[in-house]
């Protein structure tokens, strides 16, 4: 046997065994899908925000101040988001380069407003479907 035909045995193996790792955790969750009825958002129980006792592994501190250091952890992602765009739009590139860049965004662009026209016209006869009387329909 090669070393590519091991590498391809040992490849499938390894899918085949994921697939397996992930069938199960599924088939692990189905006990806890059947036992609960109509479950929504609305039934969710919100903790008290300024109760010290919620996130005693950071040394007692509330809900809101670690709201507010989430906060700062974006603020800080933005921040290096924004310096590292602005240092790659100043590097040279290739013309070629940017032909193929061009082309990629344009399609992508294309893409984006055909998908938001769909979904506005799926919205729109999703909202007519659900204000009709159900005499209508028929």
């Amino acid at each position: 046997m090669t070393s590519v035909n091991f590498r391809l045995v040992l490849g499938r193996l390894a899918h085949g065994l994921l697939l397996i790792a992930l069938i199960v955790a599924g088939l692990g969750a189905l006990p806890a899908l059947a036992a609960s009825g109509h479950v929504s958002e609305a039934n969710l129980v919100l903790p008290d925000l300024s109760d010290a006792s919620l996130a005693a592994f950071f040394g007692g501190a509330s809900g809101w101040s670690l709201l507010f250091v989430g906060l700062l952890v974006c603020l800080g992602g933005l921040v290096f988001g924004g310096v590292i765009y602005y240092q790659i739009v100043r590097l040279p590139v290739h013309r070629s380069m940017a032909e193929v860049s061009e082309l990629i965004y344009e399609t992508c662009k294309t893409y984006m407003i055909t998908q938001g026209k769909f979904l506005l016209i799926l919205e729109a006869v999703s909202y007519t479907h659900l204000t009709l009387p159900t005499s209508d329909l028929v």
